[in-house]
């Protein structure tokens, strides 16, 4: 219930906004004292639909982010804060004296100078708000086609783990009956209440590394310090977890004509190995090239598995590149990626879709590079690994 009544409540506080800003301009334009009068004396009125809209909109995202402090969830839990401090410190007290003011006919300094703040107040509510209902489409991939049709949250168990390489590890979750997922979309996992949790809560996001037709769900991480890290690499297999999922657009484009270029940093590779593979194995065309790009060979996860897939199939390149010392396989590079790497390795730089993923500088970075490249941002898909 909370998946549904967090995007209609914050979809209601957009438009009462709006409605509130919109209509002070046009009475204003219209330069009538009446019109005036009459949007001044109704806003107040719509404060009984705005107010508890926000206080919906935040409670629920509270609830539903269970206490991450990162990403896109952490970005929204920052800005629900001003938001709320702007509407009751600001917009409420100025649309009451604006309504006074407005009722006793005064039109004077006063009242459109703080009409000035308000239009002001509105604008930044607005664009946070919109910025908010951005990232959780993002978060909660909407579907295009059926608005309210939000991810389902699942039980399972941890059923294995292993070493991907060194400092990363593979865990095996159960695939719950009737889980379904595109290759390269991502879950929340929730460890059990049991365990401890950090600032960040007991949840975070992971890139399934498995394709669609595995047996198990696997996520790929690298091991770190932090009590969410060190508590799954604890968790006794057989342990019940939670899945909420799939998420995100991180996917091969439709139009198989076009190559997809992976560009990957480290552990970002979780993603591109799940959608090379299922590629290969569905037998769709499109030509596919993956930038690897590791400090070292001993830190590559999948990369004699992703080395033998490209041996196979004449279809996938890869092109390894080493930051640090150690020798690399397939098509061998040395440095970070760059604009020339990729256009020595693409037959064409601007027909490909790109895919990004890894440490979020890196993303950045990548992104920036392609985009003087000449590649347009509606075919640059990126998802930052934090690390947490």
């Amino acid at each position: 219930m909370i998946k549904l009544i967090h995007p209609i409540a914050g979809m209601v506080a957009i438009l009462t906004i709006a409605t509130f800003w919109l209509s002070t301009i046009i009475s204003e334009v219209s330069g009538s004292n009446a019109s005036i009068v009459a949007v001044k004396s109704a806003i107040p009125w719509g404060f009984l639909l705005l107010v508890p809209a926000l206080a919906a909109v935040g409670g629920s995202g509270f609830v539903w982010s269970r206490g991450q402090q990162k990403g896109l969830v952490g970005a929204k839990l920052r800005r629900m804060p001003i938001i709320a401090a702007n509407g009751i410190l600001v917009l409420i007290p100025s649309a009451l004296f604006l309504s006074s003011k407005a009722q006793a006919g005064e039109f004077d300094a006063a009242f459109y100078g703080v009409q000035a703040l308000e239009l002001v107040s509105g604008a930044i509510n607005l664009t946070l708000l919109g910025l908010s209902m951005r990232d959780g489409l993002r978060l909660s991939q909407w579907r295009r086609k059926s608005f309210l049709k939000p991810s389902t949250t699942f039980a399972s168990t941890l059923a294995a783990r292993e070493a991907a390489a060194k400092g990363t590890s593979m865990f095996y979750i159960r695939k719950p009956a009737g889980f379904q997922f595109k290759a390269g979309q991502a879950i929340y996992l929730t460890l059990p209440s049991s365990i401890g949790a950090d600032h960040q809560g007991r949840m975070r996001t992971f890139s399934l590394s498995s394709t669609p037709h595995d047996a198990d769900l696997t996520i790929t991480t690298r091991l770190g310090n932090s009590a969410f890290k060190k508590a799954l690499e604890m968790l006794p297999l057989g342990t019940e977890v939670e899945i909420d999922g799939p998420y995100g657009d991180m996917t091969l484009d439709e139009d198989t004509a076009r190559p997809a270029v992976f560009i990957a940093g480290g552990v970002g590779v979780t993603p591109f190995r799940s959608m090379i593979h299922d590629a290969l194995d569905t037998g769709l065309p499109q030509k596919l090239v993956l930038f690897y790009s590791m400090r070292s060979i001993e830190e590559a996860a999948f990369l004699n598995e992703l080395a033998a897939l490209a041996d196979r199939h004449t279809q996938f390149k890869l092109v390894t590149t080493v930051t640090g010392s150690g020798q690399a396989s397939g098509s061998v590079e040395r440095g970070h990626i760059t604009a020339d790497m990729v256009t020595r390795h693409t037959a064409d730089l601007v027909a490909p879709v790109y895919y990004v993923a890894g440490p979020p500088g890196m993303v950045e970075s990548m992104q920036t590079m392609l985009t003087k490249a000449g590649i347009s941002d509606a075919d640059i898909r990126t998802e930052a690994f934090s690390g947490y």
